[in-house]
């Protein structure tokens, strides 16, 4: 078991360069080494100097120095730097060949194109799955809040929107039997001293 784990760590990391994987082995392997050969290009490059970068740019496409889409990405890379230097340019910026890479090669950029699309697609996808639940709980939670605030809104003995009637009605129903209260002991009072007196 702990074989097949190492397998296909090291299938992963085979095939994997950059943003781009690959299905053989050798492949991922070619774009390894010409990525480390861009790097070191691209340390020596001066874009300072828009006529060398066309003149190394047209010297590459017509010895087709890359082979792999990291190459060609690389290619592009350049002939959008050259685009945005144009002015200060005096010659032609001649166009990467459709058929620059293998047909092969080709469609696998493309599908890896596609393929990221599709990984970011169903990230935002969960992304907003994820914020409707999150939604959902927020919701149910607040109307959780509510039921409860309206239920010891009613229940509570300070007056309030939901209670003032009964409240109001409770006190002056209190008043009125405090008052009939009072009453019956002044007529006892007054009857006690109606018999005093005779």
């Amino acid at each position: 078991m702990a074989d097949t784990e190492v397998k296909e760590e090291e299938k992963a990391s085979r095939y994997e360069q950059g943003i781009y994987s690959y299905e053989m082995v050798a492949e991922a392997d070619d774009a390894r080494v010409e990525a480390q050969r861009i790097a070191r290009l691209e340390k020596q490059l001066d874009y300072t100097r828009p006529a060398f970068v066309l003149a190394f740019y047209k010297k590459a496409l017509e010895d087709r120095v890359f082979k792999t889409v990291e190459g060609f990405s690389y290619l592009v890379h350049l002939r959008n730097y050259l685009e945005s230097r144009k002015e200060d340019l005096s010659g032609v910026i001649p166009p990467i060949p459709a058929d620059y890479m293998s047909e092969r090669a080709h469609y696998r950029m493309l599908i890896n194109e596609v393929k990221d699309n599709l990984k970011k697609e169903k990230k935002r996808s969960r992304k907003l799955k994820h914020n409707n639940t999150t939604m959902g709980i927020v919701i149910a939670a607040l109307v959780v809040a509510l039921i409860a605030m309206l239920a010891i809104a009613l229940v509570s003995d300070n007056p309030n929107i939901l209670n003032y009637e009964r409240v109001l009605q409770d006190k002056y129903a209190a008043w009125e039997k405090e008052l009939d209260e009072r009453e019956e002991l002044i007529r006892e009072k007054e009857l006690e001293l109606k018999r005093e007196q005779n």
